[in-house]
């Protein structure tokens, strides 16, 4: 009997590290990709040299997005794909279903669903950044303390502190989720 018990739970454990597993692995290079943006030189239009450096940027947010909306497809997809990876583990269906569902209960799926709806507003403010310092490449000139930039004209100065608050309040909200996820 300990026998069979210890073989379920191996298998229980191979679905489940199949599943959880493509889902931690992306969240962890989702992490890592939106810990590079929170650095406070993204958000520096000093840092960027010329307009090329805006679409290399463009790019590495265009894959950010992408992948965010793969993690988003991953939970989605979760209760079918743990579902199969449980029977192909040859695990009774009857089972496979309560094992489904309470492995799928342990998820924080309020949390989860916090941060990918934070995660696209943080997305969308960085291409909106990235637009800002496109549509108004020269008008900035560093300012006088390091990290900073200053603006002629009060209109586009306002604008681009309001763009900078947004994403670090919102940079700091999925910080927070995070920090919840992992607890």
């Amino acid at each position: 009997m300990r026998e069979m018990i210890s073989k379920l739970q191996d298998r229980i454990q191979k679905a489940a590290d199949a599943v959880l597993g493509r889902i931690q692995k992306e969240e962890a290079e989702i992490r890592l990709r939106f810990s590079y943006l929170r650095k406070p030189e993204r958000l520096d239009p000093n840092n960027f040299g010329s307009k090329d450096d805006i679409t290399t940027w463009r790019d590495s947010v265009q894959q950010f997005k992408e992948k965010e909306s793969g993690l988003d497809k991953l939970y989605a997809d979760a209760e079918q794909d743990l579902g199969n990876a449980l029977v192909q583990q040859r695990i009774n269906q009857s089972i496979a279903d309560q094992i489904k569902n309470e492995l799928l209960q342990s998820f924080p799926w309020g949390v989860i669903k916090k941060k990918s709806e934070l995660m696209r507003e943080f997305i969308t403010e960085h291409e909106d950044l990235l637009t800002f310092y496109d549509q108004n490449w020269g008008s900035w000139k560093p300012g006088s303390v390091a990290g900073t930039a200053t603006f002629s004209d009060q209109k586009l100065a306002a604008t681009f502190q309001d763009l900078k608050d947004k994403i670090n309040t919102n940079g700091q909200q999925i910080e927070e989720l995070y920090k919840g996820m992992v607890q």
